[in-house]
């Protein structure tokens, strides 16, 4: 299902939550009922960015060290398991994009790609797209397919369905023109949010790509 939502008027939809099959970290006043039973609405490094600041799938969710102590026992309450990732990049969402199959980080996460590969339980490789050191900005991903940033090249392509195990994969824009499809959108196998601003071609490919039309 994809559904347009904006967060307070914002088109940049990604940025204000993470969302798993198993759990939602959501922003405050995220009005968006759809999402997983398990879920928690919480700040992040003290900001309402929460899908900037953190990144995960089903198994874990990585946040920052900036993160804040109440806020780590917010995720605590929610039975939510989570993992501090020391790095100056501290906008894991920008940083990594994964899924219950593998993950994509920046070459500036080199560091800590071992510790993400454990506490996400999947392979992860290192890999900027369209030459650009942030893949969770520049794409989404379900179990099923991703769509990344209009100028990723063929090969960036392949080496990210293969690493994701998706059936398929495609470029594209959101928010009528914006390369960087992370910012505004967020999914998971049953539910994709998309700015407000997006157009129909740039929800079809999205339809195509990671629904289940079976």
């Amino acid at each position: 299902m994809i559904q347009k939502y904006n967060y307070k008027g914002d088109i940049n939809t990604g940025f204000y939550l993470t969302l798993t099959n198993e759990y939602a970290v959501k922003a405050r006043e995220f009005e968006e009922e759809d999402l997983p039973e398990k879920q928690v609405e919480t700040r992040i490094a003290g900001t309402n960015l929460v899908g900037l600041f953190t990144a995960g799938n089903s198994n874990c969710l990585l946040v920052p060290e900036s993160i804040k102590e109440y806020e780590e026992e917010k995720l605590e309450e929610a039975d939510i398991n989570y993992e501090v990732i020391d790095s100056v990049e501290s906008a894991l969402g920008n940083v990594v994009l994964a899924n219950d199959k593998g993950a994509v980080i920046s070459p500036e996460l080199e560091h800590e790609k071992t510790k993400i590969s454990e506490a996400l339980d999947v392979p992860v490789i290192t890999r900027k797209v369209a030459g650009i050191p942030n893949p969770g900005v520049c794409g989404i991903a379900n179990s099923r397919g991703a769509v990344l940033h209009r100028d990723a090249s063929e090969e960036d392509a392949e080496k990210i369905k293969e690493i994701l195990q998706v059936e398929d994969i495609d470029i594209g824009t959101i928010n009528t023109g914006s390369p960087f499809v992370g910012s505004g959108a967020v999914g998971n196998d049953s539910l994709i949010l998309i700015g407000h601003d997006t157009t129909g071609p740039e929800i079809g490919r999205i339809d195509r790509v990671m629904e289940d039309h079976e």
